[in-house]
């Protein structure tokens, strides 16, 4: 059985609005002997997803698609809304149990589409790349220092106990960050 959804919404339109998705939802529910699945998930775009194609919030009966994917890849949209309620129902039937175990595959496989995890979408250039930062942090009193990839709040200096305060200056982990946290111990 091949599941169709070509009279609702084609990747060759636009990406559909909420009373599509809906549409597509009860459809799906239909299928996998859920009645009213289009109203009981709230569904929509998420434009702040980067490199994952959607994501289910199962206590909350959310699904968040990814815009900026499904915009350039359509495609998707199908197989992508299928897979996230899908999880959704079977955390409704079953609760807590294998993401993609038995009864997800048997839903996926009952709408003919695939119970794969991932996507293969070229994301590079959608990832964020967080920065990192050092912290060199220097005894207001005695000037001993020590530079850490975080603040250390409870630490303190062993010659000047607790009552002390710690100068923290803060440097892209990078080779010039470095030299200017060097600079400042100097």
């Amino acid at each position: 059985m091949r599941f169709d959804t070509d009279d609702l919404w084609t990747p060759d339109k636009p990406l559909p609005g909420q009373p599509v998705l809906r549409a597509i939802a009860s459809r799906l529910g239909a299928a996998w002997e859920a009645p009213h699945l289009g109203d009981k998930v709230r569904i929509g775009y998420n434009p702040r997803l980067r490199t994952t194609l959607g994501r289910a919030m199962l206590d909350e009966r959310r699904v968040e698609l990814n815009v900026r994917l499904l915009s350039r890849h359509r495609g998707e949209l199908i197989p992508l809304l299928a897979h996230e309620l899908a999880h959704v129902v079977v955390h409704m039937r079953y609760g807590r149990v294998g993401a993609h175990g038995r009864h997800f595959r048997t839903l996926m496989r009952a709408v003919n589409m695939s119970p794969r995890a991932t996507h293969d979408l070229p994301v590079k250039q959608l990832a964020r790349r967080r920065k990192r930062y050092l912290y060199l942090h220097r005894c207001s009193s005695c000037g001993y220092s020590f530079v850490a990839k975080s603040v250390r709040r409870g630490y303190y200096c062993t010659a000047c106990g607790p009552g002390m305060s710690w100068d923290i200056y803060r440097a892209a982990n990078t080779p010039q960050g470095r030299e200017s946290l060097a600079a400042v111990v100097g």
